[in-house]
């Protein structure tokens, strides 16, 4: 008779204790996972690992010797179609930062590109001359326009890198869309010009007027802002 009602009292605790954990389970609420969680969009401009980038929308990339290799970067590339590129330098050449050492043409337009880095010129990619889509196609090998010997290897601490590269570059996305509203002949054209969340179209300056290009080359193309 013990030995039964031992039994039972560990039978009667082991169903209290099932019962317990399935009110608890019951009551408990999920959180709610969306069935299709909404992708984030990506920067549609290439930002690789181990690449500066100076606020005059260049790239730099830099070797151990020192020297560095510049070019400009998607976010000017993708505003242009196939441009003629003008070298505004020559090898031996010396380069103040925020100098003037490339033009890239479309149709009666340009866009001055200003130098990143003070220092002298080593050499020049002239292959981009007969090939500007090399710009686009083979950005950070065969795009390259300069190869630069800094002045000061200290030269190097105002330009942009890694995650901050991603963040300055999102918000020069932004301020292109408010560049668009501002400019005068920009107003009905401005949101087609622009993909949804505010991205450029390619080419978006095919049939940009004049004051566009101004304001894009002084907003955007300035070494020292």
């Amino acid at each position: 008779m013990t030995v039964l009602l031992v039994v039972l009292t560990i039978l009667f605790f082991l169903g209290m204790g099932w019962m317990m954990r399935w009110v608890r389970a019951r009551s408990e609420v999920p959180p709610l996972v969306p069935a299709n969680p909404a992708p984030v969009p990506a920067l549609p401009v290439r930002i690789p690992d181990g690449i500066f980038f100076a606020r005059s929308h260049t790239w730099v990339n830099l070797f151990p010797s020192g020297k560095v290799r510049v070019g400009v970067d998607d976010f000017i590339g993708r505003l242009l179609e196939r441009p003629a590129v003008v070298f505004l330098k020559q090898v031996g050449d010396a380069v103040d930062r925020g100098e003037p050492i490339l033009k890239l043409v479309q149709n009666t337009h340009s866009f001055t590109v200003r130098s990143p880095i003070s220092g002298s010129i080593l050499s020049r990619n002239d292959g981009l001359s007969g090939h500007p889509g090399q710009m686009k196609e083979m950005l950070f090998t065969d795009g390259w326009a300069y190869s630069i010997q800094p002045e000061q290897p200290t030269d190097v601490r105002h330009l942009i890198f890694g995650k901050e590269s991603r963040e300055w570059m999102k918000a020069e996305f932004v301020r292109l869309r408010d560049v668009l509203a501002g400019v005068d002949g920009t107003e009905t054209t401005a949101p087609i010009l622009l993909q949804d969340g505010g991205l450029p179209v390619a080419s978006l300056m095919r049939t940009a007027p004049e004051g566009l290009w101004k304001s894009i080359e002084r907003e955007f193309l300035s070494e020292k802002r």
